[in-house]
C-alpha cells in the first residue's frame, strides 16, 4: 500500500456531454461501482505477502529485495497524480475514467501472471537452469512488481475517481462507506488465499501457491472491472474551444505550484495531521511488506532441518504463515472498522443525546414508537466508556509502538503471528480515523489565504453557538470558536476569526451556509487570461468556499506525507540488511594483512553477535535482521503516539 485517502472530491468546472448513471437495481449501483476496489485490495495483499519471499527465493539479497519496493512510493508519488490530470482532460467517447481504468487493468494482469510464472517467461528465451535463465528470471520479476505498482495505483485512482462522477453528493459519503467494506473485504479474501494450500485444491492453474494465486486475482481484478466497465455509464468531456491549445498551462506544472504554495499555509491542525502521519506511515511500511519474511525467518529459526521437507516446501510453509499472521490482522482490522466508530465521543453528544430524550418524551406517540425509542436506548453505547477520536487514534500508536519494541521478546511464530495480528486494532484506526479528522478540519477551517483586506465577512449573528444538533468531529474543532463568539460577541474586531455552527450533524455538511463574503475590488481589474480563468465562480472555485474549496490540493499533500517516509524506510532497510543480512563473501585462501576495512567489518560482526544476543545463524536458519527495522519503527511510532497526544490534549483545550 502506497499512500492512500479518502475519496477525492470533484471541483471541477468543465463542460459535459450526457449524463452519469449506473445500470441495474437501485439497490446494486453501490456494490456495482466499488466492486473493483475488491480486486485491487486483493492484488495489494498478494504483493504484500507473496512478493518479498518469492525474490528472496530466486536468489536476490534483502538489501537488494529492499530497494526493489521503491516501486511502491515512486508510484504512489508520481502514477496518481499523473494519471489524474490525463483522465480529466480526457475527451475519449468513453469516458474519462473507464478507458484508463481498463488499460491499467490489463497491465496488472499481465504483470501478476508474469510475477507468478516467472520462471516460464524467462524459460521461453533461454535454456531453463542456466545462468541467464536465472538472472532473467530475477529482472523479470523485478520489472513485474514495478509493472503492478505502477498499474494498480492508475487502478486504484480511476476507481476513486469514477466513484466521484458517477454518485450524486448525497450518496458520497454512502460511496465511501461501501468503498471502505471492498478494501477491508479485499484484504480478508486475498491474505484468506494465502492461508490455503492452493496448488493441492486447482492443481490445474498451477504447481505453486502464487502461479495459482496469480491467476485467481487476475479473474477477480479483471471481472470486477469489466463490471464496472459495463454498467457505469459516463459523461464526456468536451473539447474546450475558448484558449488555443499552445495558451493552456501546463497541468503538472500547476499542480506542483499548487502543492508547495499550499503546503506552506497550511493551518495548526492539518499540519499536525501530517507530521503525525508521517511518523506512524515510518512503521507501518515494514510492516505491509515484511511481516511474511519476519515470521517465515522466525520459522526457519524454531525449526530443525528435515530430510522430509525440501529447501522449496520449508520456503512455501514458512510464506504461508506469514500470510497467516496478515489475515488475522486483516480479520481483526475489518471487524473494528465496524464496531469502533460507534465508541467515538464528541463534544456535542450528551447534549444531542438530552435533545433526543428529550423529543420522545414529548411525542405523543404509539406504543410500537415507544418500543423503537426504548429498544435504541438499549442499543446506544454508555457515555462513559466513549473516547475522542484523536484519543483513539493516539492510543492506536501507543499499541503499534508497543507490538514492535515486544519483537524484543518474541522468538517463536505463535509470538510473532499475535504481535502483527494485535496491530490490527491499530491499522483499522489509520485507515479512517486521520482522514476523518482532516475532513472536519477542512470543513471547519477558514482559508486564512484569502485576501482579508479586500473582503467583508458577513455572518448570522442570530445563530446560537450552543446548537445541540452539532454533531462529529467538527465539534472538536468549533468548540474554539463558539467560546470566542460567546466571550467576545460584541467586539466586531474579532468576528473574521469566529465561524457560526452549521445546523446539520452531518460529517461533510456546508460549514459556511450562514457565511458570506463581500468582495471589495481596491485593486482594479485584472485582464490576465490565467487569473480570469482562476477566478471563476463555478463550484470548486478556489476561494469560495474555505478550506473546502482546497480538499484536493490538500489531500494531495496528505498523499506526499505518506508516500516520502516509504522512500526513507527503503534505504534505511537496504542498509540495515547490508549490515545484519549480508551476501557471504568469497573464501580466500590467502589472508591479507590487516587494513581497516577489515577492522570495520569485525566491529559490525561483533555488533551482530551482541545485538542478536547469539551467534550469528546460517541462511538455512533463517536471520533476524527484520526485527530491527521493526523496532525502528516502533520508536517512529512512538513519536506519532506522543505527537498525536498533543493533538489531542490541544483540541480538548480549546
Amino acid at each position: 500500500m502506497t499512500g492512500f485517502g479518502p475519496l477525492p472530491l470533484d471541483g471541477s468546472t468543465q463542460k459535459f456531454a450526457g449524463k452519469a448513471y449506473i445500470l441495474g437495481p437501485k439497490w446494486s449501483h453501490l456494490p456495482i461501482i466499488t466492486i473493483g476496489l475488491l480486486g485491487v485490495q486483493i492484488f495489494w495483499s498478494v504483493e504484500m505477502g507473496y512478493a518479498s519471499p518469492y525474490l528472496l527465493s530466486l536468489g536476490l539479497s534483502k538489501s537488494a529485495m529492499s530497494l526493489v519496493f521503491l516501486a511502491g512510493p515512486l508510484s504512489g508519488l508520481f502514477m496518481q497524480p499523473i494519471i489524474g490530470v490525463l483522465a480529466d482532460n480526457s475527451t475519449s467517447r468513453f469516458g474519462r475514467r473507464r478507458p484508463f481504468m481498463m488499460v491499467g487493468t490489463i497491465v496488472c494482469v499481465f504483470a501478476m501472471l508474469m510475477l507468478g510464472f516467472t520462471r516460464d517467461f524467462a524459460s521461453a528465451f533461454t535454456a531453463r537452469g542456466s545462468k541467464g535463465n536465472d538472472s532473467l528470471t530475477v529482472s523479470l520479476a523485478v520489472l513485474s512488481i514495478y509493472l503492478i505498482d505502477f498499474s494498480i495505483n492508475a487502478v486504484m485512482a480511476m476507481d476513486r475517481a469514477l466513484l466521484v462522477d458517477a454518485l450524486p453528493p448525497a450518496a458520497q459519503a454512502s460511496g465511501n462507506a461501501w468503498a471502505a467494506r471492498m478494501l477491508g473485504l479485499g484484504s480478508v479474501v486475498g491474505f484468506l488465499f494465502g492461508t490455503i494450500p492452493l496448488p493441492k485444491m486447482f492443481p490445474f492453474l498451477g504447481t505453486t501457491e502464487l502461479e495459482v494465486l496469480s491467476v485467481i486475482v487476475v479473474v477477480l481484478l479483471l471481472g470486477g472491472h469489466s463490471l464496472m466497465a459495463i454498467c457505469v455509464k459516463e459523461r464526456v468531456l468536451l473539447t474546450s474551444a475558448e484558449r488555443p491549445l499552445g495558451k493552456r498551462p501546463n497541468p503538472f506544472v500547476r499542480e506542483a505550484r499548487a502543492l508547495w504554495s499550499n503546503l506552506l499555509t497550511l493551518p495548526p491542525v492539518i499540519r499536525q495531521i501530517f507530521i503525525i502521519q508521517f511518523f506512524a506511515w515510518i512503521a507501518w511500511f515494514p510492516i505491509l511488506f515484511y511481516t511474511t519474511i519476519y515470521v517465515g525467518d522466525l520459522y526457519r529459526r524454531s525449526t530443525p532441518l528435515s530430510p522430509s521437507l525440501t529447501p522449496e516446501e520449508r520456503d512455501t510453509e514458512a510464506t504461508l504463515l506469514g500470510t497467516r499472521a496478515l489475515f488475522y490482522s486483516s480479520i481483526i482490522a475489518l471487524v473494528l472498522n465496524v464496531v469502533l466508530p460507534g465508541f467515538v465521543a464528541t463534544p456535542a453528544t450528551k447534549a444531542r443525546t438530552n435533545g433526543q430524550r428529550q423529543r420522545a418524551n414529548s411525542r405523543t406517540g404509539t406504543v410500537a414508537v415507544r418500543r423503537r425509542e426504548g429498544a435504541r436506548e438499549w442499543l446506544r453505547i454508555p457515555e462513559a466508556i466513549k473516547v475522542n477520536l484523536v484519543t483513539l487514534w493516539a492510543f492506536s500508536h501507543f499499541v503499534l509502538a508497543g507490538c514492535m519494541f515486544m519483537t524484543l521478546f518474541t522468538d517463536s511464530v505463535l509470538g510473532a503471528t499475535t504481535l502483527i495480528s494485535v496491530t490490527g486494532f491499530s491499522w483499522a484506526i489509520t485507515q479512517w480515523a486521520p482522514f476523518s479528522l482532516l475532513a472536519e478540519a477542512i470543513l471547519t477551517t477558514p482559508d486564512q489565504t484569502l485576501n482579508e483586506r479586500n473582503s467583508i465577512l458577513l455572518a448570522d449573528a442570530r445563530t446560537p453557538v450552543d446548537d445541540p444538533e452539532a454533531s462529529g468531529e467538527t465539534a472538536v474543532f468549533l468548540y474554539n470558536h463558539h467560546q470566542h463568539l460567546r466571550e467576545e460577541r460584541d467586539d466586531e474586531s474579532d468576528l473574521d476569526d469566529d465561524v457560526p455552527p452549521r445546523s446539520e450533524g452531518s460529517l461533510f455538511g456546508n460549514m459556511y451556509a450562514r457565511v458570506s463574503r463581500v468582495a471589495v475590488d481596491l485593486e482594479g481589474h485584472d485582464d490576465d487570461e490565467e487569473d480570469c480563468e482562476d477566478a471563476t465562480t463555478g463550484v470548486g472555485a478556489e476561494g469560495s468556499g474555505g478550506l473546502s474549496s482546497k480538499a484536493g490540493i490538500i489531500l494531495g499533500i496528505h498523499n506526499v506525507f505518506v508516500v516520502i517516509p516509504q522512500f526513507l524506510v527503503t534505504g534505511l532497510s537496504a542498509v540495515i540488511f547490508a549490515i545484519f543480512d549480508p551476501v557471504q563473501p568469497p573464501i580466500h585462501t590467502i589472508s591479507p594483512p590487516p587494513n581497516p576495512t577489515k577492522v570495520i567489518s569485525t566491529v559490525i560482526n561483533e555488533v551482530r553477535v551482541v545485538i542478536g544476543r547469539e551467534e550469528p545463524l546460517g541462511r538455512d536458519k533463517g536471520s533476524n535482521s527484520v526485527v530491527y527495522i521493526f523496532r525502528l519503527g516502533g520508536v517512529s511510532a512512538l513519536i506519532a503516539f506522543i505527537l498525536c497526544w498533543r493533538l489531542a490534549r490541544e483540541l480538548r483545550h480549546r
